[in-house]
């Protein structure tokens, strides 16, 4: 009887466990994420903001917004390319979807490694802004 208690109250922790692990967010989840109307606001009323989209070269091609600097989260060089860029401005990133955990809050990661501070994350991506009907870049 107390062997069959001390297994399942096991199992209880090590299901407690479990779940709280996959629970848990990457860091960068902590920077505000921002919608696409209150982007476009901010990039409208301020043109210190800095438009960092993250996604490919080709991705961006296809399509983006206006003003926007493209440096690929996947190029190795990515740490090196934004360290170029000025740490006291304030940063816009997106990707295509902005999911957590992708290659938004990828970059946010590095560049808060980097010294930036002052970043935030698009909810919803260039999709979302293409959805909500404002104006992109097209080739």
């Amino acid at each position: 009887m107390l062997k069959d208690n001390l297994l399942t109250s096991f199992f209880i922790i090590m299901i407690a466990v479990f779940l709280t692990a996959c629970n848990s967010e990457p860091e960068s989840t902590l920077s505000p994420g921002i919608s696409v109307q209150t982007a476009k606001e901010m990039i409208t009323q301020d043109q210190d903001i800095i438009v960092l989209g993250v996604r490919t070269a080709k991705e961006f091609a296809r399509g983006h917004i206006s003003g926007a600097v493209n440096i690929n989260i996947h190029d190795p060089a990515f740490p090196q390319q934004v360290s170029t860029l000025a740490r006291d401005k304030t940063y816009i990133i997106h990707c295509a979807v902005n999911p957590r955990g992708g290659r938004g809050d990828k970059s946010i990661d590095i560049m808060n490694k980097l010294g930036f501070s002052n970043l935030l994350s698009m909810n919803g991506g260039i999709n979302a802004w293409k959805r909500a009907g404002l104006h992109i870049n097209k080739p």
